[in-house]
């Protein structure tokens, strides 16, 4: 079966200005059904997990990690990008060990998500991992985070203050409320 194609995607001509290490950059020459055409940019973006971690008495794990992007350090959920060869779920378990010196017992996902679909390609699947052991894998060397176990209680005050910036950590906290709410 042969997929149809979208009538909105019409692309007359793709550059790629820039390729790197996490992203390329791709410049699209679109034609609308208006017969507009337009530039669209588009950052394609390596596939990443991010993870809800609770240990057993209600606790959750963030990382307080510099972001050069928004030069400023910000609250996040562990989060990092598959490698060649890796599932999400063996990346979700390695970069809990990388970033917060735990690996998951038990992991469920939450959701696959696109970060910012208007102009990039990079979907996120999110895990919720519990039944945490102590287990360390060495950190990369170009991050310097900060570990912090907030109680459910310190995670709201967090959250209402406007202490958590960062999109993929909002709503894995309202998909947890939610969660919670149900039980």
């Amino acid at each position: 079966m042969t997929e149809a194609k979208n009538p909105l995607r019409n692309i007359l001509k793709s550059e790629f200005p820039y390729k790197g290490h996490i992203i390329d950059v791709r410049v699209d020459t679109v034609k609308f059904p208006s017969g507009a055409e337009k530039l669209r940019e588009v950052v394609l973006h390596s596939p990443a997990v991010a993870m809800l971690a609770e240990d057993a008495d209600g606790g959750i794990f963030l990382v307080k990690q510099y972001r050069h992007a928004v030069d400023e350090e910000i609250y996040e959920i562990p989060a990092g990008l598959v490698e060649e060869g890796e599932s999400p779920e063996e990346t979700a378990a390695r970069e809990l060990q990388e970033e917060i010196g735990r690996r998951p017992g038990r992991m469920e996902r939450i959701a696959e998500l696109y970060s910012s679909p208007g102009f990039t390609t990079e979907k996120i699947t999110m895990f919720y991992a519990t039944e945490l052991s102590d287990s360390k894998l060495p950190e990369d060397d170009d991050e310097y985070i900060k570990v912090r176990k907030f109680s459910p209680a310190e995670l709201a005050s967090l959250v209402a203050e406007g202490g958590v910036k960062d999109g993929k950590t909002l709503a894995a906290y309202y998909w947890l409320l939610a969660r919670k709410a149900q039980i």
